[in-house]
């Protein structure tokens, strides 16, 4: 059995994206929990646990809070992070997956990221750990996964310090096929990681985004929308209705 974790508050349009994602998954979830603490409700488009937390407003990153949240909830015996900001590629779960059959941690490494407003993108030397939204791990380490639901919220690097300490965790990398991209400058309250700092990247996109297009093979016409004006925070319901996306 499958589970989907989603923290997430006030991105609207970047969680309309990831619901399509998962819809589009050739292995489906059992169970997808998300936890939405912005201040206007999102709506849910597929079925998945939703769960409302009250906002707190000034309390910076409430990710620890959302997911601990989750941790009662699971059911299954793979759980998946997903984050909502993150391009999922049809078969990312189906992969993960794979490898979770003969590992108890697994994650893909040299995180890729790609700024949608300015074309600038980064893949990352991350080789000891992955980043949450790529983590994926079995029931089993949950009693680990809970252990680190305190301090900062560089979580990723506290639950992979775990997994590789122990030998439990596995990295690979998916340059042969692209499974997933780091989406950031989407509009909506900001992120916490490196990746939403437009700064930290080096690397220019051209005009026709190629490099988008590799890392977003299937699905980057979306995007594509988004930067034309087509697809917006507005209008996203429209948009999907028209195109009988979601029922």
């Amino acid at each position: 059995m499958i589970t989907l974790i989603t923290p997430t508050g006030d991105r609207p349009l970047a969680f309309a994206l990831c619901q399509l994602w998962i819809k589009n998954q050739i292995l489906k979830p059992d169970q997808w929990i998300v936890i939405d603490d912005g201040a206007i409700p999102l709506e849910p488009l597929v079925p998945m646990e939703y769960v409302r937390r009250s906002p707190t407003p000034g309390s910076g990153s409430t990710l620890i809070q959302n997911l601990s949240v989750a941790v009662p909830l699971i059911k299954g015996d793979k759980v998946f992070i997903i984050e909502d900001d993150e391009y999922y590629a049809p078969d990312y779960v189906l992969r993960l997956s794979e490898y979770l059959n003969a590992r108890e941690v697994v994650g893909i490494c040299r995180s890729k990221y790609y700024h949608l407003p300015s074309g600038k993108f980064l893949r990352i030397g991350n080789v000891t750990h992955a980043s949450l939204a790529q983590t994926s791990f079995r029931s089993t380490f949950l009693p680990s996964f809970i252990s680190q639901l305190k301090g900062d919220t560089y979580l990723d690097m506290r639950l992979w310090r775990v997994a590789m300490s122990g030998s439990r965790g596995f990295l690979f990398e998916d340059r042969a096929k692209s499974l997933y991209c780091g989406i950031k400058g989407l509009p909506g309250r900001a992120g916490i990681g490196a990746g939403h700092r437009e700064g930290l990247y080096r690397a220019q996109d051209s005009a026709h985004r190629p490099q988008l297009r590799e890392w977003v093979p299937v699905d980057f016409s979306y995007y594509f929308d988004i930067l034309s004006g087509a697809l917006t925070t507005e209008n996203h319901r429209a948009y999907f209705q028209t195109r009988e996306i979601f029922p």
